[in-house]
């Protein structure tokens, strides 16, 4: 709980001075988020996440961006960690028929009780009639060994206020592959943050990285800046698999 409360406050105080010095160095936007999750079949078990973003502006559609978590895993015992780098190049509006089209490449590492390690990949995001989908690949390799880790998710905004969500995640590692699939939704507070909820099962072969389950989660994240937000997120095989 300490380590956590300490890991909040840190990421806090981090973005903030983060946020103060890039006011006038051509600071993109930004993000702070909060969720909290519940597993029904351990109802003891769920983890929260604190996590923020900053993308800043190089030029000529060059961009690069900074995000920070740390996650408490109740049941498991264990709290983590995240730091992802991106550099990104952003195509504009309307390129082949995609709004806002987006991509690039991450490094970032994890860590946790056991350890650490390192996570590398490809992303790309883009809109199309209201729809904004993100995708991610990558390779995790660390002190508990080496997994390939994607990503798929996806907004649909339904009113300016109103929106659904869905998404699906895939680790592969030695001790067998997992994935995780949810749908949910959400509101958007006029000047203020998003709230959302969904619902969600992590199907794993084996028992891997501890079995099946389903959960429930929720959250809330608040934009700044002119993108009102960042174009990727943390990438982290927490988000896969709570507590690993």
């Amino acid at each position: 709980m300490m380590t956590r409360a300490i890991g909040m406050a840190g990421l806090s105080a981090a973005f903030g001075l983060a946020a103060a010095a890039a006011s006038a160095q051509g600071l993109a936007g930004g993000t702070l988020a909060l969720e909290t999750s519940a597993f029904f079949e351990e109802g003891a078990i769920g983890h929260t996440s604190y996590s923020g973003g900053l993308q800043f502006d190089i030029g000529l559609g060059f961009g690069a961006a900074i995000d920070l978590a740390s996650y408490g895993f109740s049941g498991f015992g264990a709290d983590g960690s995240n730091a992802t780098l991106h550099a990104l190049y952003d195509f504009g509006p309307y390129v082949m028929g995609l709004d806002g089209a987006v991509v690039g490449a991450f490094i970032g590492r994890d860590g946790y009780e056991e350890g650490d390690a390192e996570i590398l990949g490809i992303e790309a995001a883009a809109s199309v009639f209201g729809l904004r989908a993100e995708g991610y690949l990558a390779r995790h390799d660390g002190t508990r060994g080496q997994a390939d880790v994607a990503g798929l998710s996806a907004r649909y905004e339904i009113t300016p206020a109103i929106f659904a969500t869905g998404g699906v995640g895939y680790a592969d590692a030695d001790e067998g592959a997992l994935t995780r699939m949810a749908l949910g939704g959400g509101y958007r507070i006029e000047g203020g943050p998003r709230l959302w909820g969904e619902l969600g099962r992590i199907e794993a072969e084996d028992e891997a990285f501890g079995g099946d389950e389903t959960f429930l989660a929720i959250g809330a994240e608040i934009g700044f800046g002119p993108l009102s937000g960042t174009s990727f997120g943390t990438r982290s095989l927490f988000d896969v698999v709570p507590g690993l």
